[in-house]
């Protein structure tokens, strides 16, 4: 069951990514055709961040709004524990430039694997904290 703060966090994070959804593939496409540099390049690069920015301060007024502590610690430590998947990948990737490789990860690597433990985290923490009604 959601609560109200739970419901407004979703309809409106939806509505952001549908954004996500028409600037990233515009901001390509862009750069595809006309192969920007310098400030263009980056007003192009800084136009998919913007939905995610804008996500992130959502799940920040969620937390904030959610009366229930039990949802609101859940979605902390579900974010704590993607956030060190992150940044375990990063620094992988990092690590692996420094000693010499010259490639690259999957595009967007961090952030599947941002998604991925915080899915695992809260399948976890939903199946060790069951009530007698789930069972």
């Amino acid at each position: 069951m959601l609560s109200p703060a739970a419901r407004k966090y979703r309809k409106t994070s939806f509505m952001v990514l549908a954004g996500y959804l028409v600037l990233f593939p515009a901001a390509s496409y862009v750069a595809d055709r006309i192969h920007p540099t310098g400030a263009v390049l980056w007003m192009l690069a800084v136009l998919p961040v913007l939905p995610i920015l804008g996500v992130m301060s959502l799940m920040g007024q969620y937390l904030r709004n959610e009366k229930d502590e039990y949802k609101r610690d859940l979605a902390v430590r579900c974010l704590l524990w993607g956030t060190a998947g992150m940044v375990i990948v990063n620094l992988f990737s990092t690590y692996l430039r420094i000693f010499g490789w010259n490639g690259q990860l999957f595009p967007f690597s961090e952030f599947f694997v941002f998604l991925g433990f915080m899915l695992v985290a809260k399948i976890s923490y939903r199946m060790s904290n069951r009530v007698p009604a789930d069972e």
